[in-house]
């Protein structure tokens, strides 16, 4: 028998919406697993949330030309015997409709090392965390341009997708040029 809901139902982590399709929240990567997975290297990873000053968060609007409200970000300061190797940025982007989960590796260069796609929540689009896709941002760094459609390849049925990993890229990048500028000083 075929029903139709008039609401999401929400049980543990399967959602089914009004029309009757089923969405379960697809985990690719356990944060806890992110620093050894994007710094096979390391030896040890301390968990750190960087706190935007007001300035920080109007040169990261202007950086991204997009207003934000949020002003604390989780990351991960990787080493390997006590000496820094980079930072993982922990991120939640909204594709469509849901929030699409990255951890996104900077190195102390200031490039992207890796990108992970932690949770994904949304119905069609997956096909972000195949590793054709991420390796796309590899070696990228903030001045790069990072263009959807010109810089970074487009997948066919998973635009947004791809929209929320190339801002979420762009995004770890300006939170590392912070914490960079921070420790340069004034």
């Amino acid at each position: 028998m075929n029903r139709r809901f008039g609401a999401w139902i929400l049980t543990g982590t399967m959602a089914v919406s009004s029309a009757g399709t089923v969405r379960a929240d697809q985990t690719f990567l356990r944060e806890a697993d992110a620093p050894h997975v994007m710094f096979p290297e390391s030896t040890g990873a301390e968990r750190r949330t960087l706190e935007l000053t007001d300035a920080e968060l109007k040169w990261l609007e202007r950086t991204l030309s997009r207003r934000t409200d949020v002003t604390k970000y989780p990351y991960f300061e990787v080493s390997k015997q006590h000496e820094p190797l980079g930072r993982i940025f922990i991120l939640d982007v909204v594709g469509q409709a849901h929030p699409i989960t990255f951890a996104v590796a900077v190195g102390l260069d200031g490039l992207v090392k890796d990108v992970e796609v932690l949770v994904y929540r949304e119905p069609y689009g997956a096909q972000i965390e195949e590793a054709r896709f991420r390796r796309q941002f590899t070696g990228k760094k903030l001045t790069d341009p990072i263009t959807l459609g010109r810089d970074v390849d487009v997948i066919t049925g998973a635009t947004i997708s791809s929209r929320a990993a190339t801002y979420a890229v762009r995004k770890g990048l300006s939170l590392a040029e912070v914490l960079r500028a921070r420790s340069a000083g004034p």
